[in-house]
């Protein structure tokens, strides 16, 4: 008797998957908060503020496209994995060349990421803590390891649809605030659509090098400004995320189980069936994803966009710019522009959005250590959910303490990893999805030339940024 080969389905849709687009369609924004919530308090609030009180509205093409490009090449990854059922990590360990190096590389550089980012956090939000309490003498490093602490912990006993819950309702609550402070402050318009159009390379202001200059000769050491290539690089890093956040927001995926997801890594994706009806199912399925991306970025943009707005409008005006000394008060003036009683807003505010990043951060790093991990070990495979999650925590504690009280610069701090795994590698991820879709998709599912076009040059775009900017920090740093 001959052999039949079992086809693989796509699961039947759920009703309000096979009807149109509406506001019941938000209920597929979850997983895309934390992401959203995870880079909203280290990239948006200092570093885009930041880039607009220094460079002005000249910096917004950088930033709004990358935030655009880094959607495109997150979206590409979260299709990938619902049309096969398997995380894209594990399909890149096939890509030509020694054996999973691709999982190795991308495992080394979010590991050793990971303790940067969790040293960094804290001592923005303890610096925030000691301003808003009138405790500037205090070492905010104390309060950094409080929040570590606290935040590790409770990441260890949550449920991850709580987490969700929380994220929603900080994006939301910051979204609707900045969104009506950027119109208030009533910007030049002109001067911002020609920002966000026209690529113009944005360089020191003579007022800015000045600054940096008198604030060198004040404490005793040598003038040395890094490159606005660096600077402007780490703001692309921190803005939107990076691939050591990317790789764990898709984990998060796993709760989800929208087409084959949940059907275990691995499943021979050629014999899926490829029939009219199936291959219509699984594109429909794809709809959850767009709209957890979708509006993920789109927050991301509008958040980028009101921030180096803000900058720009009010600090770039007086000549003020968030630094490791005042990463967070300055900010105030965005909403107290509008109403001296809102200063207190704007810290709840604030406080909410970095603790809902170093809370979400432990999340998404112990799920992209796990992505990572989980194609080149069958000892973590095999490892619980819980037992990993301790290690993993343990790890990030013990790594950001140690480099927090080696460093008091939370912008320095954090600079490899968002110059690394915020910008350079993310082209390179970009072109492993192209090569994946035509591996391991079915032709009739692969992503359209259009899509294909857009993961390509949001792939050059970003390993060319990355790679100017890490030759830059290596030549400022050691040159």
């Amino acid at each position: 008797m001959a052999e039949v080969d079992i086809q693989i389905q796509y699961p039947p849709l759920t009703e309000d998957l096979q009807g149109g687009l509406s506001f019941k369609s938000l209920k597929y924004f979850g997983a895309g908060a934390i992401i959203a919530s995870v880079t909203i308090g280290s990239g948006e609030t200092f570093f885009a503020s930041r880039g607009g009180a220094i460079f002005g509205y000249a910096v917004l093409w950088f930033l709004a496209v990358s935030a655009i490009a880094k959607g495109v090449m997150v979206y590409t990854a979260a299709r990938h994995f619902t049309l096969t059922g398997t995380h894209p990590m594990t399909h890149w360990g096939a890509m030509p060349g020694p054996r999973n190096w691709v999982p190795w590389t991308f495992a080394s550089i979010s590991l050793l990421c990971f303790p940067f980012w969790i040293a960094g956090l804290p001592i923005f939000l303890g610096k925030a803590i000691n301003w808003m309490l009138g405790m500037e003498d205090m070492d905010p490093k104390i309060w950094g390891v409080i929040i570590i602490v606290m935040a590790g912990g409770l990441t260890l006993i949550q449920s991850y649809g709580a987490l969700e819950k929380f994220q929603t309702g900080v994006v939301s609550l910051l979204l609707v605030s900045m969104l009506v402070a950027a119109f208030v402050c009533n910007p030049d318009w002109m001067a911002v659509l020609k920002g966000l159009t026209i690529p113009q390379f944005p360089s020191y202001p003579d007022w800015f090098i000045d600054q940096e200059k008198a604030k060198a000769v004040a404490s005793g050491v040598a003038f040395n400004l890094q490159p606005a290539w660096v600077e402007i690089g780490l703001y692309l890093g921190a803005i939107g995320g990076g691939t050591y956040d990317y790789l764990g927001y898709l984990g998060c995926y796993r709760e989800k189980r929208w087409g084959l997801i949940g059907n275990g890594d691995g499943l021979d994706t050629s014999t899926i069936a490829t029939d009219s009806e199936n291959i219509k199912r699984g594109k429909r399925w794809l709809f959850p994803a767009r709209i957890d991306v979708g509006v993920a970025f789109f927050c991301v943009l509008i958040f980028t966009i009101c921030f180096t707005v803000l900058g720009a409008t009010i600090l770039g005006s007086q000549q003020t710019v968030p630094d490791k000394n005042q990463t967070l008060n300055l900010q105030a003036a965005f909403l107290t522009n509008i109403h001296p009683g809102l200063k207190y807003l704007y810290m709840v505010g604030i406080f909410m959005a970095f603790w809902g990043t170093i809370y979400g951060a432990f999340e998404i790093y112990i799920r992209t250590a796990r992505e990572c991990l989980m194609p080149l070990s069958a000892k973590v495979r095999n490892t619980s959910e819980k037992s990993f999650s301790r290690w993993i925590v343990l790890y990030c504690a013990v790594g950001g303490i140690a480099l927090m009280f080696a460093h008091d610069d939370p912008a320095k701090l954090v600079a490899p990893a968002a110059i690394v795994g915020g910008v350079f590698l993310c082209g390179p991820w970009c072109f492993a999805m192209i090569w994946a879709d035509k591996k391991f998709v079915p032709q009739a599912l692969r992503m359209g030339l259009g899509l294909k076009l857009m993961n390509l040059v949001a792939g050059c775009l970003l390993t060319i940024l990355g790679l100017k900017a890490i030759i830059d920090y290596l030549m400022k740093t050691f040159g």
